[in-house]
C-alpha cells in the first residue's frame, strides 16, 4: 500500500463472484486503484480477497425478509472493522438507500469523508424489480435513508441530468460531481468488422423494470411487415419466462433468447445487428447505449432518466414514452425499413460517445473528487 495514496471503502450491494474474470470489472478497478488504495464491501461468497488491484470483503447473501437487514448490520460491523484496521480516509456509498444509510452511520461514528452516489432512482426502480409489500410504506423508508445518507454527505456524484435533479432535493449544498459510469469503449474502437443485419436487439438483465415486454409487443406489430427481421434478448433474470410466455401468446415467431453472455459475445451480436432497444421503465444512464453507439448503432430508447443524455432524438436515435408501444413501433418501422438512416445514425452515434465519454476521463474525475478537498 502507497502512504501518499487515499484509502477508500467503497461500500455497495452488488454481487461479485470472484472466482471468474470480468474484464470490465478488471479494468475499473486496477485503473482506480493506480491512484488509492481500495476497498470493497459488497456482496458475494468469497469473504475476503484481494484481486483487481482491491481489497475484497463479501458477505453472502441472506434471502427472504432478514436479506436486506441482516446484510446492513453485518455491513455496518465489517465496515467499521475495516475503516478501524486499514484506516480509510473516505468512505464511498454507491447508492443513497441502504448502502448510504450504512456509511452514514460509520460517518457519524468514525468522522470519516463520505461521497454518495446516485447511479438511479432508488425510491421508485425497486418497484420494478420486485413485488414489495406494503409498498408506502416501504417508499417512505426508502426516502428517509436516503437523505439521512444525503444529507451527512461531504460530496455526492451523480451519473446524469435525471440523477443531479434527485439529489438536488435531497442535499444541502454539498459539491455534487457529475460523471458518468465506468464504460470501457477502448475495447470497441477497434472493431471495423460491422454489418447491418435484420436484427432488432436488447441486452441487458430481465427484469420488468427493463420493459422488454414492450418491445416484444411493438415488434410483432411488425413481424409480418418485415419478415426477414427477427428480434434478439440478450440477457437473463426472474422475468424470462414471462417473456417467453408473452411471445408465444402474442405469435411472435422471430424471436431469440440467448440467456446469460460474456461482454465479447453481446458485442459479437451487436456488432451485426441494425439497431439496439432499451425500452425500460427506469434507467439511471444505460451503459449498453454508449456500447451500441460505439459500434455504430442507432438506439431507441425511453424518455427517462439518464437516457436522454445519450439518445439524440432523430440524430443518433429515437426516444418514446415508456410504455407507448405505439410509439415504440413506430420508431422502430423507421430504422427497419431505411438502411441509410440506419448507418446515418449509427455514425452520429459513434461520433458523440467518442467526444462525451472517455475511461481515462473516468479515472481522472473520480480521483479528482476523491482528492478535493470536501
Amino acid at each position: 500500500m502507497d502512504a501518499n495514496k487515499k484509502r477508500v471503502l467503497f461500500i455497495g450491494t452488488a454481487d461479485y463472484d470472484l472466482t471468474k474474470i470480468d474484464e470490465t470489472i478488471q479494468k475499473k478497478w486496477e485503473g482506480l486503484a493506480a491512484n488509492i488504495d481500495a476497498f470493497v464491501l459488497a456482496r458475494g461468497q468469497t469473504l475476503r480477497a484481494r484481486k483487481y488491484g482491491a481489497e475484497f470483503y463479501l458477505t453472502p447473501k441472506i434471502f427472504g425478509k432478514i436479506g436486506m437487514p441482516a446484510w446492513m448490520l453485518m455491513g455496518f460491523l465489517r465496515g467499521l472493522w475495516i475503516i478501524m484496521t486499514e484506516r480509510i480516509d473516505v468512505i464511498v456509498a454507491q447508492s443513497p438507500a441502504l448502502d448510504g444509510f450504512v456509511a452514514a452511520c460509520l460517518k457519524t461514528i468514525t468522522r470519516r469523508e463520505l461521497i454518495v452516489e446516485i447511479h438511479g432512482d432508488w425510491i421508485e426502480s425497486p418497484f420494478f424489480y420486485f413485488d414489495i409489500p406494503f409498498a408506502r410504506v416501504v417508499k417512505k423508508i426508502l426516502i428517509a435513508l436516503g437523505k439521512f445518507s444525503l444529507l451527512r454527505a461531504d460530496k455526492i456524484r451523480v451519473i446524469s441530468r435525471a440523477t443531479e435533479k434527485l439529489a438536488r432535493k435531497y442535499y444541502r449544498g454539498q459539491p455534487i460531481y457529475k460523471f458518468p459510469t465506468f464504460t470501457d469503449i477502448d475495447i470497441f474502437k477497434t472493431e471495423t468488422d460491422l454489418s447491418y443485419k435484420p436484427i432488432i436487439m436488447y441486452a441487458g438483465w430481465l427484469y420488468r423494470l427493463k420493459g422488454v415486454h414492450f418491445l416484444i409487443e411493438a415488434f410483432g406489430r411488425l413481424q409480418a411487415k418485415y419478415p426477414d427481421f427477427r428480434l434478439l434478448i440478450v440477457g437473463d433474470g426472474p422475468y424470462r419466462k414471462d417473456l417467453e410466455a408473452l411471445a408465444a401468446k402474442l405469435g411472435v415467431r422471430r424471436i431469440e433468447f440467448t440467456g446469460w453472455k460474456p461482454l465479447a459475445e453481446v458485442k459479437d451480436h451487436m456488432r451485426h445487428s441494425t439497431c439496439f432497444v432499451l425500452p425500460s421503465l427506469s434507467e439511471g444512464l444505460g451503459r449498453v447505449l454508449i456500447e451500441a453507439a460505439m459500434l455504430k448503432k442507432p438506439s431507441i430508447g425511453t424518455n427517462v432518466d439518464g437516457i436522454p443524455d445519450i439518445i439524440q432524438e432523430g440524430v443518433n436515435g429515437y426516444l418514446f414514452a415508456p410504455g407507448n408501444v405505439d410509439e415504440l413501433a413506430g420508431k422502430l418501422d423507421k430504422l427497419m425499413g431505411d438502411k441509410d438512416l440506419v448507418r446515418k445514425m449509427g455514425e452520429a452515434g459513434r461520433r458523440f460517445v467518442e467526444d462525451k465519454f472517455s475511461t481515462q476521463k473516468y479515472f481522472e474525475d473520480y480521483i479528482k473528487m476523491i482528492n478535493d478537498k470536501k
